[in-house]
């Protein structure tokens, strides 16, 4: 890998995430019934450079959700949507991303169960299998259960409490 990545810019360097990019059209995030964050974001797994550039540069364009970010080892991407319960924008963006070469599970998970601290496969809100743009809901998933049971989204914290880096 050379010591500039494109644009010239410095090639990413230690853990964490890296190449932010946001959509030109952001509309702020509004509330559930639950009161919780409604934006979500589609997490591809199994990301490389190139997949990443056709990524960002979607996202630059307008055409898939409201942000985009890579970890620096690019294992992982997180695509941002304005509404987690907005199926047909879920299908719409799921569809892009099988489009610029995603294949595999892709797995969808909600700022505010983020904000609850739920990590891992209790987390997941919303899968589709590889290959499909068919939405389903996991089995069990520990924000749902949250949902039912009236737990509060951080100890009652809400929308612009947390530092939201697509703002």
């Amino acid at each position: 890998m050379s010591e500039t990545d494109r644009a010239g810019l410095p090639a990413p360097r230690g853990p964490g995430w890296t190449d932010l990019v946001r959509a030109p059209d952001r509309l702020d995030e509004g509330l559930d019934e639950f009161g919780n964050r409604v934006v979500g974001k589609w997490m591809p797994k199994g990301i490389n450079r190139p997949l990443w550039e056709r990524i960002s540069g979607a996202t630059i364009e307008g055409y898939l959700g409201i942000g985009s970010k890579v970890l620096k080892n690019f294992t992982l991407a997180c695509v941002y949507t304005r509404d987690y319960r907005d199926l047909d924008d879920l299908v719409r963006v799921l569809g892009v991303l099988r489009e610029l070469g995603v294949v595999g599970w892709v797995d969808y998970k909600r700022d505010c169960d983020t904000g609850r601290g739920l990590y891992g496969r209790g987390a997941v809100y919303w899968q589709s299998p590889p290959g499909s743009v068919r939405i389903e809901a996991p089995r069990w998933s520990a924000g749902r259960e949250m949902d039912q049971e009236g737990f509060p989204l951080n100890g009652g914290a809400r929308v612009g409490q947390r530092g939201n880096w697509w703002r």
